[in-house]
């Protein structure tokens, strides 16, 4: 299809309505639908006409429902997966839209993993291995084809460890998991307790309706409501903690919603609560990863003359970086803003998933990544350099989902 046919389908879509719009599309050929659909996109991603991107904003919904609707579900796998595949974009990075809500994030994620469930091999229907129930009932579901713990009826569930020693939380942790939300109204919560089993504290989220509501709890302190309404909207969110010895922070997406200073009785372990319907799931959640030990990064600089990193995430087989990665990067970008004289090489690392040619190259399209946003954000593109390691230097076994975790990573070099 020449561009002026092209321009005459698009006119043509901009005035009609949602219906029509389907209608028509349906009555043309498969081959002009495709190749319609194809010059939109092209279209939207380069900008490169402004008068038709105006009409094109109108028709982009429309066309995406009547003719891309299994590209929905591809989308949604590729935003929840950090994990690398055997295809990849080649050696330019993909950058992502800023996402402004995330510019002041300050999560960063423990330097030690020591529970990682990525949910591999599990089957649909059965309770995830790696979990023991207390209460209640748990299985395997799936969403978009991707496996994930669905949390039904009034169910407490708690990470099962292997070795004796994690049993009980470290002094020093950070937790982290994504939940899906529907539209089943529920309640789900942390609830952290001493080493006799006593409840310390809790955090609770819950859905009514159009809110989405927190509030947190220490036993011996009272807890404080949360009178904000949070993001509830249908879909994945990033949920991440932080406990250094007695102070706790909460965050629910690029939102801090506990900060407290001061918690007594040190947690030892942490229970996933979720109470709904019956017969309905209205928690899902995937990606747990709990991680030991909060040093600052300066200081595992000056210690190992680099920093590893785990809280920098991509999309899967792609260089786009996670929004929840700018915890990280915020506190890379000031230490070099507060160092003129330091500088990094940046190195990407994946684990063994996937071929090594395609990994390589996905390693260092993620480091140029990571530069490109420290650029972007202010830094010297003389201070920085990009090297993709991939599959070639693992920290940890590639047989265990620790180990997976341990080598899927960032690392600033010294230079």
């Amino acid at each position: 299809m020449n561009k002026t046919a092209l321009m005459i389908c698009l006119s043509v879509l901009v005035g009609m309505t949602q219906a029509s719009a389907q209608s028509w599309l349906e009555k043309i050929g498969d081959r002009v639908k495709e190749k319609a659909i194809e010059k939109v996109e092209d279209r939207i991603e380069s900008r490169a006409d402004d008068a038709v991107d105006k009409g094109l904003n109108k028709t982009e919904d429309t066309i995406k429902k009547s003719g891309k609707k299994k590209s929905t579900a591809q989308t949604s796998k590729e935003s929840n997966d950090n994990e690398a595949i055997e295809s990849s974009d080649g050696t330019q990075p993909s950058r992502s839209k800023a996402d402004v809500s995330y510019l002041k994030y300050d999560f960063v994620a423990g330097n030690e993993v020591i529970f990682e469930d990525d949910l591999k091999g599990e089957t649909k229907g059965e309770f995830p291995s790696k979990w023991d129930l207390l209460e209640g009932g748990s299985e395997i579901a799936q969403i978009n084809g991707e496996n994930v713990i669905a949390l039904v009826g009034y169910t407490y569930v708690t990470p099962l460890f292997k070795s004796p020693k994690d049993k009980y939380l470290p002094d020093e942790f950070t937790l982290e998991f994504d939940v899906f939300l529907n539209e089943v109204n529920g309640e789900f919560a942390l609830e952290f307790v001493n080493n006799s089993d006593e409840t310390v504290a809790i955090m609770h989220f819950w859905k009514e309706s159009e809110r989405f509501l927190f509030e947190w709890n220490m036993t011996d302190q009272g807890g404080k409501n949360g009178e904000d309404t949070y993001d509830n909207s249908p879909g994945w969110h990033h949920f991440a903690l932080s406990f250094n010895k007695r102070a706790m922070k909460m965050y629910m997406d690029s939102k801090r919603v506990a900060n407290i200073p001061n918690v007594t009785v040190k947690p030892s372990k942490v229970k996933f609560f979720a109470r709904g319907d019956e017969d309905k799931s209205a928690f899902h959640i995937k990606n747990i990863r709990l991680a030991k030990g909060a040093v600052p990064l300066y200081d595992k600089l000056l210690a190992d003359g680099k920093i590893i990193t785990y809280g920098i995430t991509f999309d899967v087989g792609k260089a786009t970086i996670k929004p929840q990665s700018m915890g990280v990067i915020n506190e890379i970008c000031q230490m070099l803003k507060n160092h003129p004289d330091l500088k990094f090489s940046i190195e990407g690392h994946t684990d063994n998933t996937g071929n090594a040619s395609s990994n390589q190259t996905l390693s260092e399209a993620r480091a140029k990544a990571v530069c490109a946003k420290l650029t972007d954000m202010g830094i010297d593109a003389g201070r920085l350099s990009a090297k993709g390691q991939g599959m070639n230097k693992p920290i940890g076994p590639n047989d265990t989902a620790e180990g997976r975790a341990k080598n899927r990573r960032v690392e600033f070099v010294k230079i």
